[in-house]
């Protein structure tokens, strides 16, 4: 049997509850606890941290791809505009010090003559290509890349030498082909190269504009298919005309009435002119003597 106590504030009695077990931090003191719990808050955080750096893709592809494409472009700036696809730009890396390059746009070709084009017109036109040039490059920092080494002009003996290249601005722009779109030059095949396109950031943009012209391209379609759906159902709804209702169903019921009773002459006799010239038939006589008798 359990042993029993009297309780002191109130009659009865309660059975007595066995010694609790000491907890094992029992001996420590409010510091200590305190140091345990920000320690395992701190051992938390880490494992979540650790998660997510786990979870995160690393943008090292990325980076390596624009490294890769840097080390291939040179970047200078330009000094001057000699014509309407050749600048000026000075070569840090040759030897003897600074020294005056001429960079040539490839794969263009100065605007076309057209017919019937006079000398001075024509001029005017190279001119204004020119221009065209200058408000792109003037004073700016620009990439270039030179072209494969077979389609450089030959090395003159005396004068500036010029280098024959695919060119970009600073935020990527290729100028070779700004200056086609622009009307200025025309194009003039000689080599192939990747890179004859928009880089860096001005090929996010363009990526960019790309996806934005996709989607409204997408949203017109489809609103489109939705007025042709609305139309398709409004056509529809009137082939199949509205529903007789009742007032519809009493109309045709009065009109049944009005042939009905036209028909029946309205329930009145119908005036028939007696010929009393007629002679009458043996039947008629027949009656006639049985309505006498």
């Amino acid at each position: 049997s359990r042993p029993f106590k009297y309780s002191r504030r109130g009659r009865g009695r309660r059975a007595l509850q066995p010694p609790s077990e000491p907890r094992p931090w029992a001996h420590l003191s409010a510091m200590a606890l305190l140091r345990l719990r920000l320690l395992a808050f701190g051992f938390a955080l880490a494992g979540v941290a650790a998660s997510e750096e786990s979870t995160t893709p690393e943008p090292a592809q990325e980076a390596d791809e624009t490294k890769a494409l840097l080390e291939q472009l040179t970047i200078t700036m330009v000094s001057d505009v000699v014509d309407e696809r050749t600048f000026e730009i000075r070569d840090s890396k040759a030897t003897g010090g600074r020294k005056v390059v001429h960079l040539r746009l490839g794969n263009v070709a100065p605007p076309e003559r057209g017919a019937g084009m006079s000398d001075e017109e024509h001029a005017e036109k190279k001119a204004k290509a020119k221009e065209g040039l200058k408000s792109l490059l003037s004073k700016q920092m620009i990439w270039f890349k030179a072209a494969p080494d077979e389609h450089q002009p030959e090395a003159a003996a005396e004068g500036v030498p010029v280098i024959v290249a695919d060119a970009w601005l600073i935020d990527g722009r290729h100028i070779n082909t700004l200056m086609i779109q622009n009307k200025h030059l025309t194009v003039d095949q000689q080599y192939h190269t990747d890179l004859a396109r928009n880089i860096l950031s001005a090929e996010a943009d363009e990526q960019k504009k790309e996806s934005y012209k996709k989607l409204e391209e997408a949203l017109r379609e489809s609103e489109l298919e939705k007025q042709k759906l609305a139309e398709e159902q409004i056509k529809a709804e009137k082939m199949k005309g509205e529903p007789v209702g009742i007032a519809g169903w009493l109309g045709i019921g009065v009109v049944g009435i009005i042939v009905l009773g036209a028909l029946c002459n309205f329930g009145r006799p119908a005036k028939k002119k007696v010929n009393l010239n007629r002679k009458r038939g043996p039947c008629e006589k027949f009656f006639a003597k049985l309505k006498g008798a």
